[in-house]
């Protein structure tokens, strides 16, 4: 049978010529395909043969590397034999080296005993203290069981004798307030193990000297407060609060400064901490004496209760605000002073305990030492100053409101100026208010005082010219000047006090922005909120300015529409005479150039052009 096509009985069957024709061709295409299939397995057998050939050969092959693979593993195991012969010897040896190395540590032991035996003796004889106290460090680092008992008896008395030696030249070197043989025998406790008794020891002689020092600053300015029983003479330097605790804080940091390098070299790194810990304390005691005779100078507890006192309704204020500048500026000072003295001991303790591998070698107690610098969380100065900022911004508020109220009621106009006085006077108590604020180097209080600036603005300012624009439009009197124009010239100072006042609020941002960066090296979030606040406040003065201007335009338009009417009412039938006339001089454009502007007239007059922030010292 043919695939695909018929069978041979089928074939014989065949009568139609066409059919037999297709059918025979269909067989020759059948039969070539049958060629190649055939002349394809042909090849492949050859092939096959081929390899059928190669896997005759194998077995010769790999018998001979069988012969050298057992030869090889023969060779293996006799090396690993010998080398594991060569690691026992090794380790013997090892062993051995380790005893010897032993036994000459004790040679040089029995001879260090001798030599620190003999050698403490002749330096303490010759108050060669140093030496004596590296031979005690010596004998400290040896295994006393390897001592004898007579050597160790001797050494154990020069040590005893030797400390006590060194506490009594160092309670002679601190009644003498001689801080370098201080510094020499403080030293000296670390060779005899004592190493942070003596770092102690030190830190306590350095508050001894600062106290010295804080009580001459602190004397003085009783002498310069008036004190009675501190008499000023003549001639002699006057103090002022801010003076006296900027003096004790440099003198403090001064004293750490030019012994931070010291104190690492003699009594090892990190140490530097303990230091400032002490003088920290230090600083506390003697910076809040001073804050106490600045609260008893200014009254300020006193001023802060009238403050509260004067917000109640029925309550008639007596304080006077322009003596408050003052205050406030030193108030101002002090916190910078604070500030950047307590960022200063932080940023060198803090470097000092990164060089440590170990930072918890200095903070002993987390609860009352921070990690990072190793001082106390917040200090009893931290907390007073914290407490004079919180009293600083009630004043400073109470300043703020009552400027405002001044500037507004005694507003009046400029000769020669589009504006009223009180725009320049309320931004120049703005202006100050912030840059008393970034004086404290306080961002807390800096983000307080800019809230209090938003306040008056928007309660108080913004208000006022608000209520005076009402005021115009209901007819009441409101400022101006005198004469036929009274309220359109008030209205358009008013407007001209709108436009200025927001660009203003715009300059006085920019300026925070860049004190901020300045002063705290970013803008902190919180800051960047309210300085957005107050360019929404910016807007806010804007937005009610160009509500007017609509509202001006349209009280305008009637009239306008009027003069325009007046286009009707003339005739256009002319002749060419009249023509040329009315080309140079038009009856209609001329009256209606002349109707405007009589009408424009009053506020070309108070047309605003570019404002700078006046920066008045």
């Amino acid at each position: 049978t043919i695939e695909g096509v018929l069978s041979l009985e089928d074939i014989t069957r065949l009568t139609d010529i066409d059919q037999i024709h297709r059918t025979l061709e269909i067989i020759h295409q059948r039969e070539k395909e049958v060629d190649d299939e055939l002349g394809k397995c042909v090849e492949d057998s050859e092939v096959a043969e081929s390899n059928l050939d190669l896997i005759e050969t194998l077995p010769r092959r790999l018998k001979n590397v069988f012969l050298d693979s057992k030869s090889l593993s023969k060779t293996i195991s006799e090396a690993c034999v010998l080398a594991e012969n060569v690691s026992k010897k090794v380790r013997d040896l090892d062993g051995i080296r380790a005893k010897v190395k032993e036994a000459t540590k004790k040679t040089e032991d029995i001879l260090d005993i001798k030599s620190c035996v003999e050698g403490v003796a002749v330096a303490m004889e010759k108050e060669e203290y140093e030496v004596a106290c590296n031979h005690v460090a010596k004998y400290r680092g040896m295994d006393s069981g390897m001592l004898e008992a007579s050597s160790l008896a001797l050494l154990r008395s020069a040590e005893t004798k030797l400390k006590d030696i060194v506490l009594a030249k160092l309670e002679s070197a601190v009644a003498a307030n001689d801080e370098k043989q201080v510094l020499r025998f403080c030293a000296l406790f670390g060779p005899l193990g004592m190493g942070d008794e003596g770092m102690e020891q030190y830190a306590r002689f350095a508050q001894r000297l600062i106290a010295i020092d804080a009580g001459a600053i602190h004397k003085q300015l009783l002498k310069s407060l008036g004190h009675s029983y501190h008499p000023q003479t003549e001639g002699e330097e006057s103090l002022s609060c801010v003076d006296a605790i900027t003096r004790l804080f440099e003198t403090i940091a001064g004293f750490i400064d030019e012994r931070s390098a010291t104190v690492e070299m003699n009594f090892g790194p990190g140490k530097i901490v303990h230091l400032i810990r002490g003088l920290q304390s230090q600083t506390d005691i003697h910076a809040v004496k001073i804050l106490d005779l600045f609260y008893e100078h200014y009254n300020i507890n006193r001023m802060v209760d009238d403050i509260g006192n004067s917000k109640r309704k029925d309550a008639t204020s007596s304080i006077d605000a322009k003596d408050m500048a003052p205050l406030l500026d030193e108030i101002a000072l002090m916190s910078q002073s604070a500030e950047l003295f307590d960022r200063f001991i932080r940023n060198l303790a803090k470097s000092s305990i990164e060089k440590l591998k170990d930072p918890n070698e200095i903070s002993t107690s987390t609860s009352t030492f921070k990690l990072k610098d190793g001082l106390v969380h917040v200090s009893s100065l931290n907390q007073r100053m914290q407490e004079l900022i919180g009293q600083y911004l009630s004043i400073e508020q109470f300043f703020l409101q009552e400027s405002v109220k001044k500037a507004i009621k005694l507003d009046e106009l400029i000769p020669d100026s589009l504006i009223s006085s009180s725009v320049d006077h309320v931004f120049f108590v703005l202006q100050k208010c912030e840059q008393r604020a970034f004086l404290t180097c306080n961002l807390p209080a800096v983000c307080a005082a800019v809230n209090l600036i938003i306040t008056a603005l928007t309660r108080d300012f913004r208000e006022i010219l608000q209520r005076n624009l009402a005021d115009h439009f209901s007819g009441r009197s409101m400022m101006g000047r005198s004469g036929q124009d009274h309220h359109k010239l008030g209205y358009q100072t008013i407007l001209n006090n709108l436009e200025v006042s927001s660009e203003y609020i715009f300059k006085l941002k920019k300026e925070m922005e860049v004190e901020c960066i300045r002063v705290f090296g970013a803008v902190d979030p919180k800051m960047k909120s309210l300085l957005d606040e107050l360019s929404e406040t910016s807007a806010s003065f804007k937005k009610i300015l160009e509500s007017d201007l609509e509202q001006i335009a349209n009280s305008l338009t009637p009239k306008i529409k009027m003069y325009m009417d007046v286009f009707g009412t003339i005739s256009y039938e002319i002749s060419d005479v009249d023509f040329s006339e009315r080309e140079v001089n038009d009856p209609f454009i001329q009256h209606f150039m002349s109707n405007m502007d009589t009408l424009l007239r009053p506020y070309k007059v108070f047309q605003l052009e570019k404002f700078n922030l006046r920066n008045s010292t």
